[in-house]
């Protein structure tokens, strides 16, 4: 459930892209570098707050409309213009079954839409973490991998 709602659609045309953290060497900087994970890892566990993000980059002139809900909160429905996102952040629940359910579309030719799950708690507590982010193209939709610091395509959309 959402603690406080929370969605905000923001605009941002150019993703960063992430930088791999090179070798650690030195004793120091290895034993502080764990020590800033370990710390990391304990706040990420005490918050328990998770940010879901979702980017139109379909193209210039395409608008994609977005609704999103899940069994507690129904998020309404979105339209995001080219290099907009929306996101959100909530504590998943205790019983590990936190879900939200989206329906994507957009006109091409033809309308197109995809249905998707945005979390899923079993499937990203241990994947996305507490930062999962969608990217809708022409090609379909992508989810950030942030072990791997890649997209991975993940939905073809239907007409």
């Amino acid at each position: 459930m959402l603690e406080t709602m929370m969605v905000i659609i923001k605009t941002n045309p150019l993703l960063p892209k992430m930088k791999r953290n090179k070798a650690i060497s030195g004793g120091s900087t290895a034993v502080a570098s764990m020590l800033l994970l370990l710390t990391a890892t304990l706040i990420h566990v005490a918050s328990g707050k998770v940010t879901v993000q979702i980017t139109n980059l379909i193209g210039y002139n395409n608008v994609m409309t977005i609704e999103c809900r899940s069994l507690d909160d129904d998020l309404g429905q979105h339209i995001l213009s080219y290099g907009q996102s929306i996101e959100w952040k909530f504590k998943p629940n205790f019983s590990k079954t936190t879900l939200f359910y989206c329906n994507a579309r957009w006109k091409a030719d033809v309308m197109l839409h995809v249905d998707f799950h945005a979390y899923e708690y079993m499937r990203d507590h241990y994947g996305c973490g507490s930062d999962c982010r969608w990217l809708f193209t022409v090609n379909g939709v992508y989810a950030y991998d942030s072990k791997q610091d890649s997209w991975d395509f993940r939905f073809s959309w239907y007409s």
